[in-house]
């Protein structure tokens, strides 16, 4: 797939998220609730989540540019603006004026676009016209005669069959593709099977890449230039195992030795904190862990809602970049609540230098990254380890507020 088709179909992404996270069943909480995800902007966002509604498992939000996430979206009625839709399914059964960035595994669009038509979905049939340009991925795609695309069209899928009209350019990368009519502009094509049927018209000169020669029906008519592009196929790099092993083992050894830095640098930075903290994780583990856990969950939706409001959008990135740094730090601290029990375990807890209790906590990380490559069990003490870690942090962070 082309560079070109990343990223275009992240447009206004942030905002579908929150309203698939709406859709998903959080209606249930408060506006109030939403508002204090923003302090900076809090009566705007209350504001604007008033204007997110939810009907029918269905979220909404926007008057001229509409936001729609749910099971089934449907138009419903003419759009005056752009229309941007998530769903397992999505129809457009009411003309869009401005551009349409829809989402879906089945997606129909019934009803004119005037602007630009931007879609993902496993299947989707057009059977209206579209005023400017059209980037399409997914499996079946399927174009009927009425559809009719005003500019160029960009198109990645499995199954791509055509029949309305292109006004301007088409590029087209897929395993087989179909074309039965009127294309305006040059064709480029990408595909394991290519067949132009009886009611094929390329006004452009076309080009195309295929293991297999392009089978032409006697109707089709191609007035440019018909050229065959061989694939190229570069040459297998050399294999060397050994340098692929020296190369994990460095990456492991690296990654390690990371760990041990940041860990060292949180205990000499915040001695006390790091030592209540994973000693909360060892002897309060079940609050710990399920603090951990809903700490993990909680977190992304929190960042989904503050989103949603649309002032709250630097709030939700923002939690959304410190979710990582939680995760390692809360590793650590439970690796930390590991070492120090071993410590207290094998001398008599006390006393000891910095460097003695960093030394215990490099042969713990050690230990736990061994561990950690045993298949399932391994990574079920990791995920303990980690989420008991957050859970301590939260604990004596929350208690060290109290008076």
């Amino acid at each position: 797939m082309p560079p070109s088709l990343q990223g275009l179909l992240m447009r206004r992404g942030l905002v579908l998220m929150g309203l698939a996270l709406l859709a998903l069943g959080l209606d249930g909480l408060h506006r109030p609730a939403l508002a204090q995800f923003s302090a900076a902007g809090g009566a705007a966002a209350e504001s604007a989540a008033e204007s997110a509604t939810r009907r029918d498992g269905v979220a909404s939000y926007g008057t001229r540019n509409i936001y729609r996430a749910g099971r089934t979206v449907r138009v419903g009625s003419p759009v005056e603006g752009d229309f941007h839709a998530a769903g397992s399914r999505v129809v457009i059964d009411a003309e869009v004026k401005g551009d349409a960035t829809l989402t879906g595994g089945d997606v129909d669009l019934r009803r004119p676009v005037g602007g630009d038509l931007r879609a993902a979905a496993g299947k989707l049939v057009l059977d209206a016209p579209v005023g400017g340009d059209l980037l399409l991925v997914g499996s079946e795609l399927a174009f009927e005669r009425s559809a009719r695309i005003g500019r160029d069209a960009l198109i990645a899928g499995r199954s791509v069959d055509i029949r309305g009209e292109i006004v301007g350019e088409l590029t087209v990368y897929a395993q087989r593709i179909a074309i039965d009519g009127t294309i305006g502009g040059k064709v480029k094509l990408v595909a394991e099977e290519i067949e132009l049927l009886d009611g094929a018209r390329i006004l452009g000169a076309l080009s195309y890449t295929s293991p297999n020669p392009i089978k032409q029906s006697s109707g089709a008519q191609v007035r440019g230039e018909v050229t065959r592009e061989e694939a190229e196929k570069p040459a297998p790099a050399p294999q060397d195992e050994s340098l692929n092993k020296r190369w994990g083992l460095l990456g492991v050894l690296l990654w390690s030795v990371g760990l041990l830095l940041f860990g060292a640098l949180l205990f000499l930075a915040l001695p006390g904190f790091t030592r209540e903290s994973a000693r909360r994780a060892w002897e309060d583990a079940g609050a710990s862990l399920g603090l951990g856990f809903a700490l993990l969950i909680a977190l992304p939706v929190a960042a989904g809602v503050a989103i949603l409001t649309i002032v709250g959008i630097p709030l939700g990135a923002t939690l959304l970049a410190v979710y990582p740094v939680l995760l390692l730090s809360g590793y650590l601290i439970g690796v930390w609540s590991v070492a120090l029990r071993a410590r207290q375990a094998f001398t008599d807890g006390h006393g000891g230098t910095r460097l003695g209790q960093i030394a215990w906590l490099a042969g713990t990380l050690v230990l736990l990254l061994l561990v950690g490559a045993v298949p399932f069990l391994g990574w079920l003490i990791s995920a303990w380890v980690m989420l008991s870690g957050m859970g301590g942090m939260m604990l004596t962070a929350w208690r060290g507020r109290q008076p």
